[in-house]
C-alpha cells in the first residue's frame, strides 16, 4: 500500500472488511485487486484533492453528512453527544475585506460579546470564537453553546461572516462531478458507489492515506482526508479513524524528566528562525520588516515560506546551498540522506555548493555508511545501525491501541569502542560535543528524576533506558522479571552501565520491558463507552483553516484556501504548471513509490534484496505503452517540462494508471557503496550494482530559479518536496 493517492474506505459489519485503494500503482504487492474485499481506483497522480472534493460534494448534495456531529460546536459538547472529536464546521469565518481580520474566525471581540477570559490547563487563554445558536438564532460564543448553524452567510455585528462549512462547501462546489471526473480520472459512479459505501456505516467508516502527501498538492489531500472524516464524525470511535497512543516515555514520566533541561536557552519559533522557512510568514520575518522599513513597497522573498509547515529536511538543503535566510555555518546530518530523497537535490548544482566551504564551512556527517550526503562531509562520525541502538517506537498504520515498542541492541556495536567503553555512535558524539561546549542537558547532571534528583545523560543507554524506565511505571508499573527469566534470555550478561542507569528498583522492571519487546496494554482497554475509544484526547477538525486561509503568497499577493478544493499542481507563486507548460506535450504525471524489496534506500545495500529487484523501471499503463509505441524492456526515457531527464527499462503492466509514470523509490545511487572510498590510504572499490538504477530528479520551479537560486518544486503549504506528480513526456530511445 505504497503510493501517492490512497484514500482507503473501510467497512466493518458482519465480520467484514472491504477496502478501496485509490492509488495510480499497485507498487509492492501487498494489496491487489485479486484480494477478497479489496476494490483498486486507478487515480490520475496528485489529484487526491480533486476525488476528495468531489466526494464530499456527493455527500452534501445527498445529505449523507452527520448533521449531528458537524453542528456540535465544541468538544464538551460533542462528547456528550455522544462522539470523541468535534470540528469548526459551525464556527464564523469573517469575509469582508474592510475588516482588518478579513479571512480570520471571528472571535467575541468582533461580534460584540464579552470575552469571559477563561484559559486552558497550561494557562494560555482560550479562543472565544463565534457561531450561530442552533436554537435562538443568535450569535453566541462557541465556548457558551452546544450546537450551532452549518450553514450561515450574512453579518454579525455589522462584519460580513460565512460558516467554515458554508466556506467548504462553496469551494467543493465549484466543479461538478463530471469535471472532477476528468480531472482525476476516476468515473462517477466509481466516486459515487465510494461516497455512497463510505457513509453508509455511521462511524464505521475511515479515509486514511500513506505517502500521499508528498506532492506538490499533498496538503490537499491531508485536508481531504479530514474532511471526509470530520462529515461522518469517526474521529476516535470503534470501527473510524482511531490513532494509537502510548504513554510518555522520552518526555517527563513517572520516574525521569527527560523533556525538562534546567537553564536551557529560552529559543523558539517564536524568537528564532527555522533556516527551513518553517513555522512563519513571509510577512512576520524580521527580513521582510526591515526592508518594508528601507522604502520596499513589496518585497519579495528569495524562497518561499511556510507557515503550516514546522520541520522540513529538503527546504533546509534548499536553505543550505542558497545561503538564506542566514547561511549554514556548521552543517550536521545524521542518519539522513537528503540530497538522494529530495527531488532536484542530488543535481550537480547542489553538490558543488555542498562541497564550497564559502557555502558550507562545516559539515559533519553521522552514519552507517557513506551515503550520497555523508560523501560531501568534512568529518564522518561512525554511527550504529537498527540492531545496534535504541529507540521506542509508538507502533503506527492501523493498529489501535496502547503501548510502545522498545528497541535494544541486539548485537555488539559494529563501531569503533572508545576509552571509556562506549561505542562511536550519533548520541555518544553529541554527548561528547555537548559537554565540551558546557551546553545544560548532559553529563552527569544532564537530567533529573521525579524527585529533582541529578541523573546522567552521556550515552544513548543513560537517555534510553531511563526512558524504559517511565515505560515500565506508567499508570500501573509492570512486575519484576524472574530471576529465572534473567537467566534463561542471557540479561544477566548486559553491560553494567546499562544497570547503572537506572535504580536498583528500577532494573528487574526495565528487563521486563527490554525482555517483550516493549509494553503494550490489552486491546480491550482501547473500548470506551458508546462506541468511543477509551484512550481518546480533545481533537477537532477544521473544516476551516485559520493559518492557512491568512497565508498571503509573497510572488503573487493572493491569499491561500482556507479549506478542502481542488488546486491544480502550481509553483511558488501559485500560479498553476498548465499556465507554463502544455500538457498536451507533456501529459504524465510521475508516482513514485515504495517497492517491496526496496522500501528504504539502504537496502541497495542488501545482496538479497538487490537480487530480488536489482533495478527499478519507467513503468507504464499498456495502453499509453501500445500508443507510444513501447514494449516492455525498451529503453525509454522521461523529459520533466523543465528538461530533467530520467532514463531507464520500460516495465508495461496493468497496474499503473493511465497517463502515469511508475518509479521504485530508493535506487540510482551514487554513492552507499557504489563509489570508490579512500580511508587512510585503504582503498575500497565500490559495487556498481548498488547504484543500479536511476532516482529522480525532478521538476525544478521557474518562479524561484533566477539569479543562480536552486530550488525544486514544493507543496506550498506543507513544503514537502514534489516526488510524485509534474509535467513529463515518455519517448521511447532505442
Amino acid at each position: 500500500m505504497q503510493g501517492i493517492a490512497k484514500q482507503v474506505a473501510y467497512r466493518l459489519g458482519e465480520g467484514k472488511c472491504t477496502m478501496d485503494v485509490v492509488d495510480p500503482v499497485l507498487g509492492n504487492g501487498n494489496v491487489t485487486p485479486a484480494m477478497k474485499g479489496i476494490n483498486w481506483v486507478p487515480i490520475r497522480v496528485a489529484t487526491n484533492g480533486a476525488f476528495c472534493s468531489a466526494m464530499v460534494r456527493w455527500i452534501i448534495e445527498h445529505d449523507a453528512y452527520n448533521k449531528d456531529f458537524v453542528s456540535f460546536t465544541n468538544y464538551k459538547a460533542a462528547v456528550a453527544g455522544g462522539y470523541a472529536s468535534s470540528g469548526n464546521a459551525t464556527h464564523l469565518v469573517i469575509v469582508d475585506e474592510t475588516s482588518k481580520n478579513n479571512r480570520k474566525l471571528m472571535v467575541a471581540a468582533d461580534a460584540g460579546l464579552e470575552d469571559p477570559g477563561e484559559k486552558d490547563a497550561k494557562g494560555n487563554a482560550i479562543a472565544q470564537h463565534v457561531v450561530i445558536n442552533a436554537e435562538t438564532g443568535q450569535p453566541e460564543l462557541h465556548t457558551k453553546c452546544s450546537q450551532g448553524v452549518i450553514e450561515f452567510d450574512g453579518e454579525v455585528n455589522g462584519v460580513k461572516v460565512k460558516t467554515a462549512f458554508t466556506l467548504m462547501k462553496e469551494a467543493v462546489f465549484e466543479h461538478t462531478l463530471d469535471e472532477y471526473a476528468e480531472i482525476c480520472g476516476v468515473a462517477v459512479s466509481e466516486i459515487e458507489r465510494i461516497s455512497k459505501e463510505f457513509t453508509s456505516h455511521g462511524v464505521k467508516a475511515s479515509a486514511r492515506g500513506l505517502g500521499s502527501t508528498v506532492s506538490q498538492v499533498g496538503f490537499d489531500t491531508t485536508m481531504g482526508f479530514r474532511t471526509l472524516n470530520a462529515l461522518i464524525g469517526n474521529m476516535q470511535m470503534i470501527g473510524g479513524a482511531v490513532s494509537c497512543t502510548a504513554p510518555t516515555s522520552t518526555g517527563d514520566g513517572p520516574r525521569y524528566k527527560l523533556a525538562t533541561v534546567k537553564d536551557k536557552p529560552a529559543v523558539s519559533a517564536k524568537n528564532a528562525r527555522y533556516i527551513s522557512r518553517t513555522a512563519c510568514a513571509w510577512q512576520k520575518t524580521d527580513e521582510y520588516k526591515a526592508r518594508v522599513a528601507a522604502g520596499e513597497t513589496d518585497p519579495k522573498p528569495k524562497l518561499p515560506w511556510y507557515p503550516i509547515a514546522v520541520g522540513s529536511d529538503n527546504q533546509a538543503l534548499f536553505s543550505v546551498v542558497n545561503q538564506y535566510p542566514y547561511q549554514a555555518k556548521i552543517v550536521m546530518s545524521w542518519m539522513n540522506n537528503v540530497i538522494q530523497n529530495t527531488p532536484s537535490g542530488m543535481v550537480d548544482g547542489v553538490i558543488e555548493r555542498l562541497k564550497d566551504t564559502a557555502v558550507v564551512p562545516l559539515h559533519i556527517a553521522c552514519d552507517v555508511v557513506i551515503g550520497e550526503m555523508a560523501n560531501l562531509a568534512d568529518y564522518i562520525v561512525p554511527d550504529t545501525n537498527p540492531f545496534e541502538s535504541f529507540g521506542i517506537v509508538t507502533p503506527q498504520g492501523h493498529w489501535h491501541g496502547k503501548g510502545a515498542a522498545v528497541r535494544w541492541q541486539a548485537k555488539t556495536p559494529g563501531s569503533m569502542q572508545l576509552d571509556d567503553g562506549r561505542y562511536a555512535s550519533f548520541e555518544a558524539f553529541c554527548c561528547d560535543v555537548a559537554k565540551a561546549c558546557d551546553m545544560p542537558g548532559f553529563g552527569d547532571a544532564g537530567a533529573t528524576d521525579a524527585s529533582g534528583n541529578a541523573v546522567a545523560i552521556n550515552d544513548a543507554a543513560d537517555y534510553f533506558l531511563k526512558a524504559v524506565a517511565n515505560l515500565a511505571y506508567a499508570k500501573d508499573a509492570v512486575a519484576d522479571i524472574s530471576d529465572e527469566e534473567i537467566k534463561l534470555q542471557g540479561l544477566d550478561k548486559l553491560p553494567e552501565a546499562w544497570k547503572s542507569a537506572v535504580t536498583a528498583d528500577e532494573w528487574p522492571k526495565v528487563l521486563q520491558l527490554l525482555s517483550r519487546g516493549g509494553r503494550f496494554w490489552p486491546v480491550e482497554a482501547r473500548e470506551g463507552k458508546e462506541g468511543r475509544s477509551a484512550l481518546a484526547s480533545e481533537y477537532v477538525h477544521y473544516f476551516y483553516s485559520e493559518l492557512r486561509g491568512t497565508n498571503k503568497n509573497p510572488y503573487s499577493g493572493t491569499f491561500a484556501r482556507g479549506t478542502l478544493g481542488w488546486t491544480p499542481e502550481s509553483f511558488a507563486d501559485w500560479s498553476a504548471m498548465t499556465d507554463h507548460f502544455s500538457a498536451q506535450e507533456y501529459p504524465f504525471g510521475l508516482a513514485n513509490y515504495k517497492a517491496r524489496f526496496r522500501t528504504v534506500t539502504m537496502e541497495a545495500n542488501s545482496p538479497i534484496m538487490r537480487d530480488l529487484g536489482d533495478k527499478n523501471y519507467l513503468e507504464l499503463n499498456e495502453q499509453d505503452a501500445a500508443e507510444l509505441g513501447i514494449k516492455d524492456g525498451d529503453q525509454v526515457k522521461a523529459t520533466a517540462a523543465t528538461g530533467d531527464v530520467m532514463e531507464g527499462v520500460a516495465w508495461v503492466r496493468a497496474g499503473v494508471a493511465r497517463r502515469t509514470i511508475g518509479v521504485a523509490h530508493g535506487y540510482g545511487h551514487r554513492a552507499y557503496g557504489a563509489q570508490d572510498v579512500d580511508i587512510d590510504g585503504q582503498k575500497t572499490a565500490g559495487n556498481p550494482a548498488i547504484g543500479a538504477g536511476f532516482c529522480i530528479e525532478q521538476v525544478t520551479d521557474p518562479v524561484v530559479c533566477t539569479q543562480g537560486v536552486l530550488y525544486g518544486v514544493s507543496d506550498n503549504d506543507g513544503s514537502t518536496p514534489m516526488r510524485n506528480g509534474g509535467m513529463f513526456k515518455v519517448e521511447k530511445v532505442r
